[in-house]
Formats: C-alpha cells, structure tokens, sequence
C-alpha cells in the first residue's frame, strides 16, 4: 500500500525536475572554457579560476550564466617573439600569420609575461539541445 502512495510523488518529482533542469556548474565550465579558449588562443591562455556567480533560467531551453574566471597566460610576449623568429627563417608564410596575429595580441593585451592573469566577469547565454547544453553562438546562422 506504501508503494502505491509514494509511486505518484516519485513521479511528479522526477517530472518536476526534468522541467526545471538548468545546466550544472561543470556543464556550464566546459562550455565557457571551450568558447573563450577558441576567441583567445589557447596555445597563449589557460582558463583557471572558473566560478558560477549567478544565473538565470529564461525558460526550460534557455540559461544565462554569470561567470568569473583567469585568463593566464602560458607564454609571455618575449617567449613567442622568439618563436616567431625561429619560424620565420624555416617558413615566411606561415611567420606573416603568426606575426599579425602576435601583433594583434600586442595590441589588445600589451605587454605580458608568462603567469600574467586577466581576471574576467562576463555572462553568457546557453541553450538546450539534443546532445546537451550548449553555447547559443554554436548556433547563430
């Protein structure tokens, strides 16, 4: 009889929570390390430090997160002029492009040094998809 009284709730609490579901903090972390990795270079940057702030469920497909977390810096700006160097001799087309893009890194960081961190609190948007949560961007047409 016990069995038969709590088999409803049991199933309203399971429907509750796959209505309510929002993405967890380590889904969230993957997502976010992967997009900011991508936008900054991850052979210069290392993503440390993440922390959730906040969050808001817009409804049962959409989330917004509220992040804070370290870009750190791998390799200082010293470090990858030298590397362009031994580049350039070998194959001068491909040191144009790691060039332009160290002078970009210049121009929007200045100068840096290896373990330099740029502490960063931003929000981003997530939404559910058939293979999980993903970042909205993925999905921009």
């Amino acid at each position: 009889m016990r069995i038969l009284l709590l088999s409803p709730l049991l199933l309203f609490v399971v429907l509750l929570t796959a209505c309510t579901s929002v993405p967890t903090d380590a889904e969230i972390q993957i997502q976010v390390a992967k997009t900011v990795l991508q936008q900054n270079n991850d052979k210069i940057f290392s993503f440390e430090n993440f922390h959730k702030v906040n969050g808001l469920s817009v409804d049962t497909t959409t989330y917004i997160a509220e992040v804070q977390y370290d870009l750190v810096f791998r390799k200082g700006l010293e470090e990858l002029t030298e590397e362009l160097n031994r580049t350039s001799s070998s194959d001068p087309i491909a040191a144009l492009g790691s060039g332009m893009e160290l002078l970009g890194q210049l121009m929007k960081y200045g100068q840096f040094k290896a373990g330099d961190r740029l502490p960063r609190h931003e929000k981003f948007k997530l939404i559910k998809t058939e293979q999980g949560w993903r970042m909205a961007d993925d999905f921009a047409l």
